[in-house]
């Protein structure tokens, strides 16, 4: 294999390798350095990574390679799914998409990760380690992609390690006089944040009901769907236990009957389904109105409160809430539990301080 070197006008020394040979015309891979030593050992990892079948024809860019993966991965994926790894592949190319595969460490990768553990590009709070853990594990198939296909011999991402993720913190019902507020204040948020809190639906579920889901006369809600708000598009419940129909309790039928009958059921006035943004805008909006913090994931979480007040066995409030495991259902129920026993032993304590005072007052 021939190699060449030069002295360029600029006054870096140019080097030159033959990679292959097509149609009967040769095809060069140039280098450059400050001096012929540091050109001839860029030669030297060439023609180490020629020997080891590394392709050095190949576009490098790691950008290019994540376009290719996304491509692929579309038609073994299901298509939600599919949205949020192309979601998270998006994030490592906007990070790190201009620079060669090749000259991309661990290091590299690793300073990403304390980036979105400091601060998620979704929320601008620090990331989960669950969430982490998915951003990890989609650059490590994109660099398993392109080890495949002899970009490069050595993976970078193979030894990429998750740092400490943000606190997780415990999700929390409204109180009954926050309920109360709700129903008590019209806004446009208002009959969404009753479905999800007579109803248990997730946010994207309750945005893309239309009137054809919901039977008035039965009591019941049919979710048979989600929108996706980083694709705009509307797609399969989050898991297969998402497809299911939830009763209409009373107090919610009152609303949903007065109600317009337009084709989306809380989008009413605009005859599209919001943005992510638009609707974070709004609740901002109807929180400041009502006076406290209305979050969807609370009025979720505010349903299955309800369901255990009530007596509604773990099972069912499984099916309820769409859980695909029942120990996420478990849990909340176990930490209610947990909260009532806590509540009951105080006030067992104040009534047994408060009967001592009493009695000490009487002698």
């Amino acid at each position: 294999m021939a190699e060449k070197m030069k002295k360029r006008a600029d006054g870096r020394y140019q080097g030159k390798i033959q990679i292959a040979s097509v149609d009967g015309k040769t095809k060069y891979k140039y280098v450059y350095g400050k001096s012929p030593k540091e050109v001839r050992d860029k030669l030297s990892e060439l023609r180490v990574d020629l020997g080891a079948g590394v392709d050095l024809s190949a576009d490098r860019r790691l950008s290019f390679w994540i376009d290719r993966w996304i491509t692929r991965t579309e038609q073994t994926q299901a298509e939600h799914w599919h949205a949020e790894c192309e979601a998270r592949a998006t994030f490592w190319r906007d990070q790190l998409g201009d620079k060669d595969v090749g000259k991309i460490t661990t290091a590299d990768l690793e300073d990403v990760l304390l980036q979105l553990a400091r601060s998620n590009p979704r929320t601008g709070k620090p990331s989960a380690k669950k969430t982490m853990i998915e951003y990890r594990n989609v650059i490590m198939r994109v660099f398993a992609f392109i080890v495949q296909n002899r970009v490069i011999t050595f993976d970078p991402a193979q030894y990429l390690t998750v740092p400490k993720g943000g606190k997780k913190t415990q999700r929390t019902a409204i109180t009954d006089a926050q309920i109360a507020a709700i129903r008590a204040t019209p806004h446009e948020t208002q009959l969404l944040c009753l479905i999800m809190i007579y109803a248990g639906l997730r946010i994207g579920e309750a945005v893309a009901l239309t009137w054809s889901d919901v039977n008035l006369q039965d009591r019941t809600i049919s979710v048979n769907k989600s929108y996706e708000f980083y694709t705009r598009q509307l797609k399969d419940p989050k898991t297969a236990a998402g497809v299911r129909t939830v009763p209409i309790p009373e107090v919610l039928a009152v609303a949903l009957e007065a109600a317009p009958r337009t084709a989306l059921l809380v989008s009413p006035y605009h005859g599209r389904i919001w943005t992510d943004g638009e609707w974070k805008s709004q609740l901002e909006n109807y929180s400041k109105i009502l006076g406290f913090e209305v979050k969807a994931h609370s009025l979720r979480h505010t349903y299955c409160t309800l369901l255990y007040e009530a007596g509604v066995d773990v099972l069912t409030a499984k099916e309820f809430m769409g859980h695909a495991d029942v120990t996420t259902t478990m849990g909340i129920y176990t930490h209610l539990r947990d909260q009532k026993k806590r509540k009951s032993a105080a006030a067992l304590n104040d009534y047994l301080s408060g009967a001592a005072a009493q009695t000490a007052a009487k002698t």
